[in-house]
């Protein structure tokens, strides 16, 4: 018998128990219901007649996997401790010592303590390699069972031994786990004498609360606009996102609606009070704004309430229901309908919707209705928000994201951070000196992690010459005195020559992206993560930009007017 067997089998059980969820939607039928009874057959012949024992574990997890695969992407289904990792991330807190680990050079190291946090305040640093959970030996092991082992009940004690630059022996610490709150409103400043700015990382259970304390504080500051960050924000709660977009809106203009094919999905969201926040306002995105960041940016959009700017949003605009399976946390996460902007358009694209002949489902046509602003703008449905004013972010050059992908930025500080603190004073205004870009360089070129960097030339030489190898093995033995074969080698060598000494060069040619990098990680490494994040703020071309806006009354309103197009 063909696995393909197995996996009709399996899905007959999975939508078996979906029946209890048809029962209810009265989605069903004649049809479904003989459907059923079909697949059950199958599955019941498997049980009696196949040639070997089948768990129904192995049954049920393969039959989940393939139901999947025909619905949307969103649309998942958790494990009891897949669940538990949902909460924290929606809830935003959970018992642990404050740090965010990363596995470097095969070890368990911490990428970074979290202020306010025990790790941060008993002095645990970026670098430091774990060694050692309580009794267990990190040797090997993944970031999931470390997360596991560090977390726990706030008020238990956990002992962590780590491996510290520069000090010859490990050093032990006793933590006593806490309540570890994520945060979502994580950075807030006046980025000039008028301007603020807040960033949004996710939205979990208190970031309206958290932003409007933020926002709060900077009119304080005498701020009299402001910079709404959703730029790599992949979303999270609904009610997070009304909580946001109320700070900003009128009382009862509408925030998001919700449509499904089921009656009951279809809901409108309003707000629910007055704004905090009337005055000039820029929300950024980018293509990893997605869901509660879309639905915030686009009723700032059809409200003309703020100028969007940065690059088209991802387009995540399907709404999630939670459906617990049983009492054992085994739990459906599904898509049940999809948000509309208050003018009208759905959030979502058509590549994210449901999988299963896409091309002919209604929710996945390209919808090209025109849709107006409150102001009489003309808005394109199609998915995703377009910002009023496009402009992309930094762009990164293949060296570069092979120095980032390689964390040679992170590794280099870690070890000479101490040394260059000596020779340089770190301040905000510091610059990275000659010396430390030599020195640099030469950590580079003799880290075992970057090797050698081969450009994307140096790449399809190396596909070229695989290619000649294989000619030359599908060839009699004959032709391998052939004297072209030489030819070809002294070619492709000279060649070789040529463009390793042109990828050598790219050092220089991406110094500043280089200088700029290694600023950011000594300001994290000396001053902490507000001190790294202003200075890149100072370098962010969609924040200068967005504040060019906020200070020229001419352009900001112009951004508003009749005319302007935008999807």
């Amino acid at each position: 018998m063909k696995k393909s067997k197995f996996y009709y089998a399996t899905v007959a059980i999975l939508i078996s128990g979906f029946a209890l969820i048809s029962n209810r939607v009265q989605a069903g039928g004649e049809k479904f219901y003989s459907d059923l009874i079909r697949l059950d057959k199958v599955v019941t012949k498997i049980n009696e007649n196949y040639v070997e024992d089948v768990s129904s574990e192995e049954l049920v997890d393969a039959a989940i996997g393939g139901i999947r695969s025909i619905l949307d992407p969103h649309t998942a289904y958790f494990t009891p401790k897949d669940y538990e990792d949902l909460k924290v991330n929606t809830e935003g807190e959970f018992g642990g010592l404050g740090i965010q680990i990363g596995i470097r050079d095969g070890i368990l190291t911490v990428v970074s303590p979290l202020a306010g946090t025990p790790a941060h305040r008993m002095g645990l640093q970026a670098g430091d390699k774990i060694i050692r959970i309580d009794t267990l030996s990190t040797q090997g092991i993944s970031i999931d069972d470390a997360v596991e082992k560090l977390r726990g009940k706030p008020g238990s004690p956990v002992k962590i031994q780590i491996l510290r630059e520069g000090m010859p022996e490990p050093m032990e610490f006793n933590i006593v786990r806490e309540v570890i709150k994520i945060e979502s409103v994580p950075y807030a400043a006046m980025i000039n004498d008028s301007t603020g700015y807040v960033k949004i990382t996710q939205f979990a259970k208190r970031t309206g609360e958290d932003l409007e304390e933020r926002i709060n504080d900077l009119k304080k500051k005498d701020m009299k606009s402001l910079i709404l960050d959703l730029r790599v924000n992949p979303g999270g709660l609904l009610n997070q996102a009304i909580s946001v977009s109320e700070l900003f809106l009128d009382k009862n203009q509408m925030v998001v609606y919700t449509k499904g094919r089921v009656k009951s999905q279809n809901q409108e969201y309003h707000s629910r009070r007055n704004p905090i926040w009337t005055k000039k306002l820029v929300v950024l995105v980018n293509e990893n704004s997605a869901s509660a960041s879309e639905i915030v940016a686009g009723a700032m959009q059809d409200w003309d309430r703020a100028i969007v700017l940065g690059e088209p949003s991802f387009g995540k605009g399907s709404v999630q229901t939670i459906l617990p399976l049983d009492g054992q946390q085994n739990t459906l996460k599904l898509t049940t309908a999809y948000y509309y902007t208050p003018a009208g358009r759905c959030i979502n694209k058509p590549e994210n919707a449901v999988r299963f002949k896409k091309a002919q489902t209604d929710s996945a046509r390209k919808d090209t209705t025109w849709f107006y602003t409150k102001a009489g703008r003309k808005v394109l449905a199609g998915g995703g928000i377009t910002p009023d004013v496009i402009l992309a972010g930094r762009k990164y050059t293949r060296y570069d994201q092979e120095l980032l992908r390689k964390t040679m930025f992170f590794n280099y500080v870690i070890k000479k951070r101490n040394d260059i603190a000596k020779r340089q004073k770190i301040t905000p205004d510091f610059t990275v000196s000659k010396d430390v870009l030599d020195d640099f360089r030469k950590f580079v070129y003799t880290d075992t992690t970057f090797t050698r960097f081969k450009s994307a030339s140096m790449i399809a030489l190396d596909n070229f010459r695989d290619v000649v190898k294989k000619e030359r093995a599908d060839r009699d033995s004959s032709v391998a005195a052939d004297p072209d074969k030489t030819q070809v080698d002294q070619a492709t060598n000279t060649l070789d020559g040529i463009l390793r000494a042109e990828a050598d060069k790219e050092f220089e040619r991406n110094l500043d992206f280089i200088a700029y990098q290694l600023k950011c990680e000594l300001l994290g490494a000396a001053l902490g993560e507000d001190a790294r994040t202003a200075f890149e703020l100072k370098n962010d071309n969609q924040v200068i930009e967005a504040s060019r806006y906020l200070a020229d009354q001419k352009m900001f309103a112009k951004a508003f007017k009749k005319g302007k197009d935008k999807g």
